[in-house]
């Protein structure tokens, strides 16, 4: 087994006792024991144990030609520039670990490490020995004597580290024996003390003669034991070392990889370097070694070492495998992983197989009914991915735990997926600021040292591999950990607890690429003013002349894309809670009071938010957070006031209303809060989301439909009324689909979260009477002393200021075309139907377990009340005061009945777009359909729910029944009817006979007349 650096126990041991750090590839999985020719498997009467390969199954002349690739690629994906070479080098310095394979050999060696690492190794080589696992060249156990030259001595060798160049191939072994370790029964091919073999005018570092005569050494990607007669140089000093060690970079291409990864091929197999032959890990190293990119000698130190990877492992459809692989190729040059191997991944072939280029020794094939034959392979060579199949091995693509990425970032196909590689470390360049499209904020206000102290890196740029590297005023260096948030915009926040006063630097980047840089100052103790000089205090009561009164707050700065991305951020962060967890919370003061989630608290440095009392329904919840905001960062903020439309005209707005009225209170705290709670909350409704979209006196305006414009702190409006807004996107994941998350509040002020679909998320490209859809905040211009503007669409959709551009993109086309646009937002990969299926089913399920607790509230409050809850007429049903609106559900069910709709209609929209879901159209398409049919069945009746009957009795309804019922909840949202009528119980059946209560007659007629509402899932107009 090679030797690898010092890395933890438990990981060293594992790859020791394992026999696979090198390489084993293709021979199973490394803990199997199949590591040589003759552990092929079975084979029968007429299937040879072994043989060796006349060419490997599936693979063609053409595919052994590097112009075919070429081709297939074309000239735009072959010199896109993945790395540059300050790229190159910023990875090369971030993986200079020890843990991951690479020793920095110019540095001090530390004996104490050295001796752990050794002694680890051998006692776990030795152990192998005496078990027999390890034998003689001869097939023989190891006597004593030579059992004990594998221990570690009782003194340690000095330590007296000499540079030297390699003259010719010098073999690296894994202990300090010359002979060989082999595995019964014994093949030359693999030997397991053959570590490595260090080629010709590489730097070599001995470090002091062995016990026995040989050396021990090291060079960057291995370390071991050398011959004492190896063909070394005349010792280096260390300033040559250094020298020979660097080596020229160039920028990394497709082209330049594929060119070099060719010219290899043919190379033999050659177990550690045996006889210069080449495994594996160092056919890569070599190949990549072109552009000056160092990767570890090991391939499980490769898998890695990427600019970012997958883990494969839980993904268990070999379709969604390849979906995954396909999408990383798109980004940069991959590798892929199976446990001992790693291979290059050259894509699809023009039949749209799936290929790659490595080097192995052999492979696996099924012969008969039950044999198997083991071929042996020369070396490097291309084969597809189905090698193995059938085998006790298993294909490739069945084995392949780990998809490596070098070069890109992984974009919003694979954002769910990848692992980034950690950053290096920057260093800050003289002129420090912010860069082009990324920025650094800092929060509290003004930085001090009784406070934590937030950083926040906003930017318009997928960076991939970033760090952010602080130097303290005692000159220290702190990377601290990151926390990442959206995309795009994205945004990195740290926080350090303690900071200590004095003049500290901030930088932003990965290496030589420094994307933002700030320097900064922290006081001892901070405590910002906010004053409030118009009274009512006595002592403070204002005297002057009423237009030189103080305003709710004075805006220090101005709305542009990088205080827009800090809000998108400042929203994220406030919903950023686990995916899984249904939460609700009573009100807005309890979320600003999170100290870890918001972003801002504190800012001011005066605990402000324990005086801050907000409980805002739905129209107001997105005007709370940007004022909220709007407050912390010194911004202007306003809004209009508007109506609520016609049936045949959308609201519109007139007067404009801002921060600039005076402001009410003894601090600025309390004034800030009645400004919400008086002006705003009572000046802002529905209609303001509902307004026209071509109308330029508005609070919203139209995006386009994308990652970047739907960003978090952008709002939906909804045709009927409500109003959320967009909280986050979370990425697709390997086994979890994508999903855009929004925030809303309820009358009662009670604050959650939803998912995108077509039950919670409603939408009409018709306009003439509303303008529904997503939307940005109008942004709000405030210079000296004018009053508060905004801008017009025709400046928005021209790109003034930066903003998210104006768009009527989204009522381009029909309501299938908007979600059809959304869902490939949502999720940028194919989708598994099924398992969409099973989501859509489950979104259902949770729609429909809130309205239990809806249901079982109107009972609740019928049992203290006494007499009707009155029914308000026609549209009023939908939008009302009192106890109607808090217990009757005719909105939650109208969402209720497309939600049911969208969940028996999902196969119909498999078969109209099956492209999206990886079906090929046809009759590949048509089975898929049939099966997505009866999988649904399935999952209706796998799931259900149990509400309280009139006689406080449990009732069950399977989501299979409840969907057969989509009819009676036509007219099952009257609070007067019982439980059981609510839930569609048919009179005179066993569930209704305990009924008790029902809505009146005249309730009954006015519902019979607003039936055909929701019969065609269509609210009627104001």
């Amino acid at each position: 087994m090679p030797l690898r650096p010092l890395r933890p126990l438990s990981a060293a041991l594992l790859l020791v006792l394992a026999g696979c750090a090198h390489d084993a590839p293709v021979r199973g999985a490394p803990s199997s024991g199949g590591e040589t020719a003759t552990h092929g498997g079975k084979s029968g009467a007429a299937c040879p144990a072994t043989a060796q390969s006349a060419g490997v199954p599936g693979t063609k002349p053409e595919h052994l030609r590097v112009e075919t690739w070429e081709r297939l690629l074309g000239d735009a994906a072959l010199d896109e520039v993945l790395l540059t070479e300050a790229g190159v080098r910023a990875h090369n310095a971030a993986t200079l670990r020890d843990d991951l394979g690479r020793t920095d050999v110019l540095s001090a060696v530390s004996p104490e490490s050295l001796h752990s690492r050794l002694t680890e190794r051998l006692d776990a080589i030795r152990a192998r020995a005496e078990s027999g696992d390890y034998l003689g060249p001869k097939g023989a156990k190891l006597t004593p004597a030579e059992l004990n030259a594998l221990r570690p001595p009782e003194r340690w060798p000095a330590i007296a580290p000499q540079w030297h160049k390699a003259q010719a191939l010098i073999p690296v072994r894994c202990t300090p024996r010359a002979e060989g370790l082999f595995r019964a029964p014994v093949d030359p091919r693999f030997d397991r003390n053959n570590c490595s073999s260090i080629h010709p005018g590489e730097v070599v570092r001995v470090l002091g003669t062995w016990p026995g005569g040989l050396m021990l050494a090291d060079t960057p990607y291995t370390q071991g034991w050398i011959s004492s007669d190896a063909a070394l140089s005349a010792p280096l000093d260390r300033a040559t070392a250094a020298r020979d060690l660097t080596r020229p970079t160039q920028p990394l291409t497709r082209r330049t990889i594929l060119r070099r990864a060719f010219e290899l091929l043919g190379t033999p197999y050659g177990w550690g370097g045996q006889n210069g032959g080449l495994d594996c890990s160092r056919y890569l190293m070599s190949v990549f070694e072109s552009v000056g990119l160092d990767l570890p000698r090991f391939s499980l130190d490769q898998a890695n070492t990427g600019t970012f990877s997958i883990d494969l492992s839980p993904v268990e459809s070999e379709r969604d495998r390849l979906f995954l692989i396909d999408a990383a190729a798109k980004r940069g040059v991959v590798l892929l992983y199976m446990p001992g191997h790693i291979m290059l991944y050259l894509g699809r072939d023009a039949s749209g197989t799936p290929m790659v280029l490595h080097s192995f020794a052999e492979y696996l094939v099924p012969c008969g009914d039950k044999g198997e034959t083991l071929f042996t392979n020369e070396g490097v060579t291309v084969s597809n991915l189905e090698l193995g199949r059938g085998s006790s091995r298993t294909a490739f693509i069945q084995r392949i735990t780990r998809a490596v990425v070098i070069g890109g970032t992984p974009g919003p196909e694979l954002a769910g997926a990848a692992t980034l590689r950690d950053a290096a470390p920057s260093t800050a360049p003289r002129a420090c600021d912010d860069g082009a499209e990324t920025s650094i904020r800092f929060s509290p206000r003004t930085p001090n040292a009784s406070q934590p102290l937030r950083i926040m890196v906003s930017s318009y740029r997928e960076l991939g591999p970033a760090g952010l590297t602080l130097t303290t005023p005692r000159g220290e260096t702190l990377t601290p950990k990151l926390r990442r948030l959206g995309g795009p915009p994205w945004t990195w926040v740290a926080t350090i607890d303690q900071p200590k006063t004095g003049d500290w630097s901030a930088v932003f980047g990965d290496g030589e690429d420094v994307w933002a840089c700030a320097r900064f100052d922290v006081v001892r103790q901070a405590r910002d003013r906010l004053t409030c000089r118009n009274g009512p205090n006595p002592e403070t009561e204002f005297a002057g002349d009423p237009s030189e009164l103080e305003p709710v707050w004075r805006p220090n700065r101005a709305w542009g894309p990088r205080t827009e991305a800090l809000f998108a951020a400042f929203v994220e962060s406030l919903f950023d809670y686990p995916l899984d967890e249904d939460l609700t919370w009573p009100n807005l003061s309890v979320l600003l009071r999170d100290s870890e989630r918001n972003l801002f608290f504190n800012h001011f440095g005066r605990d402000e938010e324990s005086d801050l009392r907000f409980q805002p329904d739905c129209a107001d919840l997105p005007y709370f957070l940007r004022a909220y905001y709007a407050w912390k960062m010194g911004l202007p903020f306003a809004f209009r006031s508007c109506g609520r439309g016609t049936s045949t005209r959308a609201p519109g707005c007139g007067q404009l209303s801002s921060n600039a009225e005076p402001c009410d209170g003894n601090n600025g705290v309390q004034a800030f809060e009645r400004f919400i709670r008086r002006s705003v909350a009572s000046g802002v409704h529905s209609g303001h989301g509902r307004t026209g979209p071509d109308q330029d006196s508005t609070d919203y305006y139209p995006v386009p439909m994308n990652r970047l414009a739907m960003r978090p702190g952008t709002i939906y409006a909804d045709p009927y009324g409500h109003v959320m807004i967009v909280a986050r996107w979370v990425p697709q994941g390997t086994n979890q689909y994508g999903v855009l998350l929004a925030a809303d509040a309820q009358p009662d002020g009670t604050i959650g979260r939803r998912r995108f679909w077509r039950g919670t998320f409603l939408f009409d490209p018709d306009t003439s009477a509303n303008g529904p859809g997503f939307k940005a905040f109008r942004p709000v211009r405030w210079r000296g002393d004018e009053e508060p503007s905004t801008l017009p669409n025709r400046a928005l959709a021209e790109g003034v200021g930066g903003f998210v551009p104006f768009s009527m993109e989204q009522y381009e086309g029909t309501v299938d075309d908007f979600y059809d646009r959304m869902d490939a937002l949502i999720n940028p990969r194919p989708l598994d139907a099924q398992a969409l299926q099973t989501t859509l089913v489950e979104a259902l399920d949770e729609s429909l377990q809130r309205r239990v607790n809806s249901v079982q509230n109107g009972e609740d409050y019928k049992k203290g009340h006494r007499g009707v809850i009155a029914m308000p007429d026609g549209y009023s049903i939908f939008e009302t005061q009192g106890a109607w609106e808090d217990f009757s559900t005719p909105s939650r069910d109208m969402r209720l009945l497309i939600a049911i709709d969208t969940v028996l209609g999902f196969a119909d929209a498999v078969a109209r777009r099956p492209a999206s879901y990886g079906v090929t159209p046809g009759a590949q398409a048509d089975q898929e359909v049939a099966a997505l049919r009866e999988h649904l069945a399935r999952e209706l009746e796998a799931h259900s729910l149990t509400y309280i009957r009139s006689d406080g009795s449990p009732w069950k309804l399977t989501l299979a029944e409840v969907v057969r019922r989509a009819p009676a909840f036509e007219m099952a949202y009257n609070p007067n009817d019982c439980a059981e009528l609510r839930w569609g119980a048919e009179e005179g059946s066993a569930e209704a006979a305990t009924c008790v209560g029902r809505a009146p007659s005249e309730h009954r007629r006015k519902m019979e007349r607003y039936r055909d509402w929701f019969a065609q899932r269509k609210r009627p107009a104001r």
